[in-house]
């Protein structure tokens, strides 16, 4: 009989390497049994991620302990018998616990010149970052969760970093900027819940994409000719005591100064509320020529946050899909103000290019309608309103209140969910 073709072992090396770079580490590694030719093809596999996928227990909680001692042999072989360099070290299983092992296995990935380090704590105490990190000078990636980290005083920065993200790492705000200000290359910052940063001043020239969220008390940027996309999260809320502390000035007009290009930009939580802090100006000194997409979570019932979203809207030409989000479940009544109190700079704000709205979270309440309202008679380019009522909303008096509502657009249909 003839004998039958071994095909796989004869798959061009870039498919091999495309086969293995899809599969779980787990699964790679087992494509060794698969011939000869196969058997140490997944040690030179560049991407090498530890995750859930590794390990299973079937949730057996006597088996947790096995769990870390498996993982950790995975990760100590693999590394041992990995050949050619590593793009992406990823560690990111539910179950595992932060152990010294850890160390080790950065002093290992900073000898062979890692692009990428991945490391996601679930459980156990924050994981305290070896110096060895430092060291890993290719870094383009590095995102880090539930971490100590203390800046060598030999830390020259991260040269070719480009995306970093730290989750739950503790740090003071010095560290961190400094940690910002030596990574020249940088394009994408994500800052999460980091529990001992109340005050930031970001300095990143390069900067494209930030997303911070956390306790807000007070932040600055540095010139950012490149940031295209901003969103602030800010989950406290803000005594109108906090911020800058003085009357003659605004949060607003501080956090925009210097934020020329920015196309997109969401202030989730109660980040409106800490921008409508100080004296809210008219508009920004510098018109934001770029901005496109608004989103913002607001408390319709305040005045204060009406005047800023006003004011961001004015110092927005090219502005052309808002999305508000209601940040108050249930909007009382009291202290009601209407757009006739804006009646006479209504015409200023620059509503021409605007094409999309989308509302969320409405009730139904008399601001909230005023607000609507503004929105249809002053956006003559309108094409299509989205409403999503909340669950106690009389959507009927709602709908008949704004089907009777002029409108600057003949085109603009408004549409509920």
């Amino acid at each position: 009989m003839m004998e039958e073709v071994d095909r796989i072992s004869q798959l061009p090396g870039h498919i091999t390497e495309k086969i293995l770079s899809c599969l779980p580490i787990k699964d790679a590694v087992r494509t060794s049994i698969l011939s000869t030719k196969w058997r140490y093809k997944w040690s030179s596999v560049p991407q090498l991620v530890f995750d859930d996928q590794c390990t299973s227990t079937g949730g057996v909680p006597s088996l947790l302990s096995s769990l870390q001692e498996n993982l950790v042999k995975i990760i100590d072989e693999v590394l041992l018998l990995h050949t050619g360099p590593i793009q992406l070290f990823k560690l990111s299983h539910k179950k595992f616990c932060a152990l010294s092992n850890i160390d080790h296995w950065i002093l290992h990935l900073s000898r062979v010149s890692v692009k990428a380090i991945v490391l996601n704590i679930w459980k156990g105490q924050y994981y305290k970052i070896p110096t060895s990190l430092f060291n890993c000078h290719d870094l383009i990636i590095l995102e880090l969760s539930c971490s100590v980290m203390k800046i060598p005083s030999t830390f020259e920065g991260f040269k070719n970093l480009q995306t970093l993200y730290l989750f739950r790492v503790k740090l003071s705000s010095d560290e961190l900027e400094a940690l910002i200000s030596r990574c020249p290359l940088l394009k994408r910052l994500k800052l999460r819940k980091l529990e001992e940063i109340k005050q930031i001043n970001v300095k990143a020239g390069n900067l494209e994409w930030l997303e911070f969220e956390g306790a807000l008390q007070d932040v600055a940027f540095g010139v950012m000719n490149h940031l295209k996309s901003v969103k602030i999260d800010s989950f406290d809320h803000i005594d109108n005591r906090c911020g800058l502390g003085y009357a003659n000035s605004s949060n607003l007009h501080k956090l925009f100064r210097n934020l020329p290009k920015i196309q997109s930009l969401k202030l989730g939580n109660h980040s409106l509320k800490y921008l409508a802090i100080g004296n809210v100006p008219q508009t920004l000194p510098n018109e934001l020529v770029h901005l496109k997409y608004l989103f913002t979570c607001l408390d319709f019932n305040s005045v204060e946050e009406i005047l800023t979203v006003m004011c961001l809207i004015r110092s927005s030409p090219q502005l052309k899909h808002l999305d508000f989000q209601n940040r108050v479940r249930d909007q009382q009544t009291t202290g009601i103000w209407t757009m006739a109190d804006f009646r006479e700079d209504h015409r200023a704000c620059c509503l021409e290019r605007v094409q999309v709205v989308s509302m969320g979270g409405i009730s139904g309440s008399e601001p909230e309608l005023e607000f609507i309202k503004f929105l249809l008679i002053s956006s003559q380019n309108l094409q299509k309103m989205t409403i999503r009522p909340n669950s106690t909303s009389e959507e009927g008096k709602l709908l008949r209140e704004l089907l009777r509502s002029p409108r600057a657009s003949a085109q603009a249909e408004v549409i509920f969910l």
